[in-house]
């Protein structure tokens, strides 16, 4: 069984792949920033805010709220998140959607026309394929489905790196930069320049301090999460029981009950059986009784059968 890392283990191992050192990294170095957003969108862009991590939006008391990773505009307004993904690759497109909704929100002021609205971005750097088709990058512009070369032009775009194929990506600067990212050697000066400040972020004791913190408070989170969720499985596994039983039951008692209910129709046919079988009989008897002579009076009275009966029984003798 591989020996679990101690915090500070963990703390030095983490690369820039970790969503964390991610985040410092850039908000800390607004130029990096800048240089890596150039590369990713293949775009000049001439000065950038300083970078926020982690920024939080939330529109009212009752909406979602959302937390990116790095958020940044550059001089011209334009806005661009982009999100470190390590892992868990599903509904990454409607995370999307709400983003771009959000940083819209952010982005106009009360009383500006929409055509204020600037261009904005929302890129994924995934450690994984997003869509499985085996794509370095996909990337997602509003189209007309009955006309491709129709774009709808509303400035948003949305953008998944897949690093795993760093090998086809369309730049040499690309390339070694996911090949970094991955966590092989990339013999390359912007990549070098990170390095050496995800070793300058992990040096900083208040930084490893708040990161262990926010590690602790995760692991508590997922116990009581795990909790909540084993007894949730516990019930509907006892329901699941329950129903399983009480169908059981239930077929058993209507295997009693159909028992019970051909006992009772087999002793009704039987008892039907044997009054035609003893009716026969007394037939039988005011009968034979009839060609000895016997008044009809009398084999009535003797058999218990009516006057009548028995008189029609002579009469079908004759």
């Amino acid at each position: 069984m591989e020996k679990e890392l101690t915090p500070l283990e963990k703390w030095n191992s983490l690369t820039l792949a970790n969503n964390f050192i991610f985040c410092k990294v850039l908000e800390e170095n607004p130029d990096v920033c800048k240089e890596l957003l150039e590369m990713l969108l293949d775009i000049k862009i001439d000065r950038i805010e300083q970078p926020k991590s982690e920024q939080t939006f939330k529109t009212d008391f009752d909406s979602r709220g959302i937390r990116l990773d790095v958020y940044v505009k550059d001089g011209t307004g334009r806005c661009f998140d982009i999100e470190i993904q390590t892992s868990n690759y599903m509904r990454l497109e409607k995370r999307a959607r709400y983003y771009q909704g959000l940083m819209d929100v952010d982005s106009i002021q009360f009383g500006q026309e929409y055509s204020a609205l600037k261009d904005s971005y929302v890129i994924f750097l995934c450690l994984g394929d997003a869509f499985g088709h085996r794509l370095p990058v996909y990337t997602f512009r509003y189209r007309a489905e009955e006309d491709k070369n129709i774009l709808m032009n509303d400035g948003t775009v949305n953008i998944f790196f897949n690093a795993t194929m760093y090998d086809k990506m369309q730049s040499e600067n690309l390339r070694s930069f996911f090949k970094y990212l991955c966590g092989k050697n990339s013999d390359d000066n912007f990549t070098d320049r990170l390095s050496a400040l995800v070793e300058r972020v992990k040096m900083n004791a208040q930084w490893r301090h708040r990161y262990m913190t926010i590690e602790q408070e995760i692991k508590l989170q997922a116990r009581y999460l795990a909790q909540d969720m084993a007894k949730n499985m516990a019930n509907d596994m006892a329901q699941g029981i329950a129903k399983n039983m009480a169908q059981g039951i239930a077929k058993d008692m209507a295997n009693d009950m159909a028992k019970d209910i051909a006992q009772n129709m087999a002793q009704g046919i039987a008892k039907d059986m044997a009054q035609d079988i003893a009716n026969e009989k007394t037939l039988e008897t005011a009968k034979n009784l009839l060609k000895i002579n016997i008044s009809p009076e009398q084999i009535a009275m003797a058999t218990g059968l009516s006057l009548e009966q028995v008189t029609s029984l002579k009469t079908d003798k004759n």
